[in-house]
């Protein structure tokens, strides 16, 4: 690959914090960068009943929180 040399700095800069080489730096960036696109394309099939459960699940209104929980988020808010 050719990349410009501003372009190099950048990403050999983020390779030397993280320790890396720069071949290892943009494997991985790589690798990330495919596996996001790939989840970003998955496509979930489901049965027509299990799909009406599904939008039953996120249609339904929200369970009421646990007092506890509601207890700690007021004092984390304050």
């Amino acid at each position: 690959m050719r990349f410009r040399n501003d372009d190099l700095a950048i990403i050999d800069r983020g390779a030397d914090l993280l320790g890396l080489s720069r071949t290892e730096f943009m494997r991985r960036a790589a690798i990330q960068e495919a596996q996001t696109a790939i989840l970003n394309e998955t496509v979930i099939r489901l049965s027509p009943g299990a799909f009406q459960d599904f939008v039953q699940a996120i249609s339904a209104r929200p369970a009421p929180i646990p007092p506890k929980v509601a207890e700690r988020l007021r004092r984390k808010s304050s």
